[in-house]
């Protein structure tokens, strides 16, 4: 089952240079990217991924929820000048516990009480997020071409939002979560620019969510052209990219 916010893809019409670092590291982004995508990936591949898509300006300007991997990948066809941020581990190779740039990552973020969910082999030994890493390849995408990264929405979140708080707003009650998505919806709209035509999926939590996060991570590779930001990992194990509390 396809779903996707009514019409079946949202379209609006209306640059940055990375030193990649194989350990932490500060930097700046390494091109003039004209769009900034986000992805919230179904780790499955069962339920649909989210995709959004922001121009210079921080409009929104595309929206596509499906479970299909080339309606996944249709928006960065579309906008091949973007650097996207993916919501999940796009490479997986350690048997167990956290991968490398996820234990780099927590040396910095665990003092704010920021933890990760460990992805591995044995939890996970089908992926879909590395599958769609792989097609992503394809088209241009790669950690070697500094247009992609992977990015933690909750870092972003308590980054710019919530004074370096963790944002609970994953496991709790849907009258509680729906509160909580209206708040990160607020939040998001002081940077972004959402059209008036434009159908938020509020009526499913879900889509919802996946929607907000695909948007957090479309926001963090945007401000990373103006903003500090921290690197974590390497182009063999995967790059995270999260903006710098510390520094503007």
């Amino acid at each position: 089952m396809t779903q996707r916010v009514a019409p079946v893809r949202q379209r609006f019409r209306r640059p940055v240079l990375l030193h990649l670092r194989g350990t932490e590291g500060r930097g700046s982004l390494k091109r003039d990217f004209e769009f900034f995508s986000g992805i919230d990936p179904s780790w499955t591949g069962k339920y649909p991924t989210a995709v959004t898509v922001l121009d210079r300006g921080l409009h929104l300007v595309d929206f596509v929820y499906s479970e299909k991997i080339d309606e996944i990948l249709e928006p960065l066809r579309t906008y091949p000048n973007s650097v996207v941020g993916v919501d999940a581990p796009l490479i997986v190779t350690n048997e167990s516990g956290h991968r490398p740039n996820e234990r780099e990552f927590l040396k910095h973020f665990a003092r704010f009480g920021l933890s990760l969910y460990p992805v591995n082999k044995k939890r996970y030994p089908f992926f879909f997020p590395e599958l769609l890493y792989e097609r992503l390849n394809q088209i241009g995408y790669s950690f070697e071409s500094g247009n992609i990264f992977e990015v933690y929405p909750h870092a972003t979140i308590m980054v710019l939002f919530n004074d370096m708080k963790v944002f609970h707003y994953k496991r709790v009650k849907a009258k509680e979560r729906f509160k909580k998505l209206r708040w990160l919806e607020g939040k998001l709209k002081n940077f972004v620019e959402i059209p008036d035509s434009f159908c938020i999926p509020k009526d499913n939590l879900k889509a919802y969510e996946d929607f907000l996060d695909s948007l957090v991570c479309g926001l963090t590779v945007a401000l990373a052209r103006e903003k500090s930001y921290l690197t974590f990992g390497d182009e063999e194990t995967g790059i995270m990219l999260a903006l710098d509390s510390f520094r503007e």
